[in-house]
Order: C-alpha cells, then structure tokens, then sequence
C-alpha cells in the first residue's frame, strides 16, 4: 500500500513538473530572445527552484561564506540522480555555466533552454572530443568573467550513494585556467531519486559549499595528488 501510494506521489511529481517546466523553460527562452544577463540569470534560478518545490525538495543551503562573488572558480559537485543540475542552480549563489552530455542539446524544450544558457556539450566517449569540449570552457571562462564553471568530476550518476572515481578534465582545466576548486556537496539526494529509477521521493537535501582549493604547485605529472586532495574533501560526508 505504501508504494502504491509512493507511485501515485512520483507520477503526480512527473506530470505537474514536466508541465511546469515547459511552460517556465518557454518564458525563460521568450526572455532570452529580448534580454540577457542578470533577468534570464534571475529567470534561470526561479526556474529551478520553482521545479525543485514542486518535486517536494527542500534544500538547506550552508558554506556561503566560502564563496567570493568577486571570483571565478571551478565547481566540483558529486553526481547523485537527475534533478542535480536543478538543485545546483537553485542553491549556488553565483552565475556558473558546465558541461552538458551532448545528446541532450537534441531533446525537446531542455535542450533548447540549455543551448541558450551557453552550456558546452561534451563527448564522454570520445576523447578527442572531451578534450575540445574542454578547450572551449577555458575560452567561455575567459570571456564570461561573471561565470564559474561547473563539472561532474564523477562524469556519471551513482549507481548505490558512494562516490565514484573522479576524472581528470575538470582537474585539467582548473590548472589550465588557474582558478581554485569549489567543491559542491550535496547530501541526501540519492533517497530522493537514484540511477535505473524514475521514483521521485520528496525529502530534504543538504547542498554545502566547501572550502575553495589552490591549483598551484599542481601540474599534469602530479595531478592525483590534486584530486586526491578534492575527493577528501567529499568522503568526510559521503562516506
């Protein structure tokens, strides 16, 4: 009975979500076409936080003193389920753009509302690829001086809560570009949807933001020693 009454909430979730986001995803676009900057930035994080309630998330957001808005960083936040970009944007406190899998620029209305963040598909099972993927996030890191940069350094959703083994490009271009590592922790979220389901469970998550960490001294040769220096930072509360 218990389920039943599970899969009755998370269809309800889904339906009522999915038309929210279709018809906010097509103002923020509507936006997007006259204005820019600071109201779609506005518009995106409404968005997100307006989806975020109706899943039945509530976020508790602590660290903030860690963050400088004067500052670019590169943020690093472990890869739970599917609602992790709409968290991310709903708590962080800054304007950030990352990494998109680029088969999802083709799906309907998302893909649109993502193109026109800026967002920069990636490639993961082509090398050649990812590596240009991440060339052009140094050059938007340039460009866009107002943005942080964000990467999944697990590069894939969790298959049982712990955390995966981190990849080296996000590594790479913190020491590409110089900027500090920020690293995202969010907790409890992995109860509220998980990988291979499609249940939503409404639940509280806990989005902390660490201490910013230094790329220098760090080079290609010793680079695990960075991300071992990062990942640290994660199993205090994962595992």
């Amino acid at each position: 009975m218990k389920r039943a009454a599970a899969a009755a909430l998370s269809l309800l979730i889904w339906c009522v979500g999915l038309l929210w986001f279709f018809f906010a995803a097509l103002i923020l676009l509507l936006i997007g076409v006259f204005r820019a900057g600071g109201l779609f930035e506005g518009c995106l994080k409404w968005l997100c936080r307006s989806l975020v309630w109706i899943c039945g998330i509530r976020v508790t957001v602590s660290g903030k003193e860690n963050f400088d808005p004067g500052r670019q960083y590169i943020l690093m936040m472990n890869h739970v389920n599917i609602l992790d970009g709409f968290v991310f944007y709903r708590s962080f406190p800054g304007a950030a753009r990352g990494i998109e899998e680029e088969s999802h620029f083709d799906w309907p209305v998302y893909g649109w509302v993502v193109r026109r963040m800026g967002q920069i598909p990636v490639n993961r099972r082509s090398g050649a690829r990812a590596m240009e993927s991440l060339r052009r996030a140094a050059e938007l890191i340039g460009r866009e001086k107002r943005c942080s940069f964000m990467v999944l350094p697990e590069g894939t959703r969790t298959r049982d809560g712990k955390l995966g083994r981190f990849k080296k490009g996000g590594f790479l271009l913190a020491m590409e570009t110089g900027l500090e590592i920020l690293p995202l922790v969010q907790l409890g979220a992995y109860r509220v949807n998980r990988r291979g389901s499609m249940f939503i469970r409404p639940g509280r998550v806990e989005f902390v933001i660490e201490k910013p960490i230094s790329v220098a001294g760090y080079a290609k040769e010793n680079i695990a020693g960075l991300m071992e220096k990062v990942r640290n930072v994660y199993l205090q509360y994962i595992e």
